[in-house]
């Protein structure tokens, strides 16, 4: 009996993908992890419902009709401080489903420690039709194409408030779902894990999904390894998706909050970052929203601060906060900006505290190397990845290196980050391919680029166009969708969102690691998988297994 049973959890051992295929990891080891998990499993309480309930990665999209899979237990692992996520799909019997509803139990750990209910964020996945990405270079990187996406997130909660969104006048709602015969209605899950050792100690915590309806019910297994490391509040990596003037009904903290709980920085205001680096983790403060440059290739902008001007801002932020300009945005041997741009980083590195500045671009361009004061003039060379001109690493000019995408779909070898391409494009570009690639940045030039303001519109018609093409872009410059039609003080996040937080996670495994004196074997783990950005694995199950390598040697080199 107690093979059978082992033979059973191994082939349902999962890593956050929760795939069957990925998994590649010595027999011995699973052999460990079975035994630890066989007396903590959570068992099903109940005969299967009468219709079918499974588990899937956040990694892959599940399309309305999909078949359904073979995965009935979630069993993730993760460190302290870090998002863990998967996805839990129903799928409607002839008669459909009325009134679907989730709810989580808390997950019970070592020595009775909890995960409260509280920190596993619920949302029902919101499917939107697009036209499909046009022109995408024909390269080994195709969209997906025409067709419905899962992507928008619509919370159960309020994340301000933490009032349950059911009860309100809402157009959108999580709660009692309607779901049409042989339709799939797919729901996300966050799990956040505390941080302090003494909050979450290391080793198996379960608990239960359970998911109603009026035609049935059925609880979901929960087995999450936490694992004896933790990620700091603040992340390592740092980020900017830009933030252009809220739509009414919202607000630039709101906006802010929302990208913040997804570890990426937006666009936020002085008298909120104190709080901010404490809530959220704000690892670094844009000064755009008080000045913006706005330096053009003839060399004319909007504005030069004084060192003096720029004092005056600074004094009201928290000592040691990062602090930079975007001071002009793809410019590409542009001589006749020369001068405002070295001006710009003479009065930027002589405030108090010195200001860094960034640029995109295609290339590092060393005319720029010395503003006059032997300092470069620019310190985030942000570079577009299409484009294919990284420089040779270890880089050696002044600076350093970020890594953005947008529109431009270049060779079509590169990450996409639009609705018809597959999560992992978002991900191993904020994780891995940008650890490999030597950047420590990464950039998105907009996050709420609604094409109808705070309206319903705005959720269901994503398809945009770019670069002056008139090319379909679906869901280019949308990051994150309006609060209105769900009744929220925030705007809702989308699956991409997601996929770049855990990007940003899969980053921390990485720095971590390189400061325990780890580098030759995080490097055997991930060049593989993110060698260039023509040459990565577009494998979800791929980037899951190193995931998982990585947190397991970082478990072992943690002393219990």
């Amino acid at each position: 009996m107690l093979g059978g049973n082992l033979m059973h959890i191994i082939d349902n051992v999962r890593t956050t993908f929760l795939s069957r295929k990925g998994l590649v990891i010595a027999t011995a080891v699973l052999f460990v992890f079975a035994l630890t998990i066989l007396n903590t499993r959570v068992q099903q309480t109940q005969a299967s419902p009468a219709f079918p309930v499974w588990v899937q990665s956040g990694l892959l999209r599940v399309g309305n009709t999909d078949v359904p899979g073979p995965n009935s237990s979630i069993i993730l692992s993760g460190a302290r401080g870090e998002t863990v996520d998967t996805q839990v799909i129903v799928q409607a019997p002839a008669g459909g489903l009325t009134n679907v509803n989730l709810s989580p139990s808390a997950l019970t750990g070592p020595g009775g420690a909890t995960i409260p209910a509280s920190n596993i964020t619920l949302y029902r996945e919101y499917y939107v039709s697009v036209t499909g990405t046009a022109s995408y270079g024909g390269g080994s990187n195709p969209p997906s194409g025409s067709g419905t996406y899962p992507e928008p997130l619509i919370p159960f909660v309020d994340p301000e408030t933490g009032l349950p969104l059911c009860s309100s006048s809402a157009v959108l709602k999580a709660c009692n779902a309607t779901v049409s015969a042989a339709q799939n209605q797919p729901y996300w899950i966050d799990i956040s894990v505390p941080h302090g050792a003494s909050n979450s100690p290391p080793g198996t915590y379960s608990g239960t999904i359970s998911l109603t309806a009026d035609q049935g019910s059925a609880s979901i297994p929960v087995t999450l390894t936490v694992w004896n490391f933790e990620l700091p509040v603040q992340p390592s990596e740092f980020s900017l998706w830009t933030l252009w003037p809220p739509a009414p009904g919202n607000t630039l903290t709101t906006l802010a909050q929302a990208l913040m709980r997804n570890k990426v920085m937006g666009h936020g205001l002085a008298t909120n970052a104190a709080s901010d680096i404490a809530n959220f983790g704000l690892n670094r403060f844009g000064l755009n929203i008080y000045y913006s440059i706005g330096i053009q290739c003839d060399g004319s902008y909007s504005n030069l601060p004084s060192t003096s001007q720029i004092n005056a801002v600074t004094a009201n932020l928290p000592a040691g906060l990062p602090l930079n300009f975007y001071v002009a945005d793809e410019l590409n041997g542009c001589t006749g900006a020369y001068q405002a741009l070295k001006t710009m980083g003479l009065n930027a590195h002589a405030a108090t505290p010195s200001v860094k500045t960034m640029m995109t671009t295609n290339a590092p361009d060393t005319s720029l190397n010395d503003e006059g004061d032997g300092r470069t003039a620019i310190d985030h060379w942000v570079l577009l990845d299409s484009k294919e001109q990284w420089p040779a690493l270890p880089f050696t000019g002044g600076g350093d290196l970020w890594s953005y995408t947008s529109c431009d779909t270049g060779s079509g070898n590169t990450p996409e980050w639009l609705v018809d391409y597959p999560p992992v494009n978002e991900r191993i570009q904020a994780g891995f391919l940008n650890w490999t690639q030597g950047a420590t940045g990464i950039l998105y030039y907009r996050s709420d680029g609604w094409t109808a303001g705070n309206t319903l519109s705005s959720w269901n018609n994503v398809d945009k166009t770019g670069c002056g093409d008139g090319l379909a872009r679906p869901g280019d410059g949308i990051f994150l969708y309006p609060p209105g039609p769900i009744s929220s003080t925030e705007s809702a996040p989308g699956i991409r969102l997601k996929a770049i937080r855990d990007g940003i996670q899969d980053y921390e495994y990485a720095q971590i690691l390189k400061n325990l004196g780890q580098s030759n074997f995080l490097n055997a783990v991930i060049q593989p998988i993110a060698t260039s950005w023509t040459n990565w694995s577009q494998n979800p199950s791929a980037l899951e297994n190193a995931r998982l390598q990585l947190g397991q040697q970082l478990n072992k080199l943690s002393p219990p």
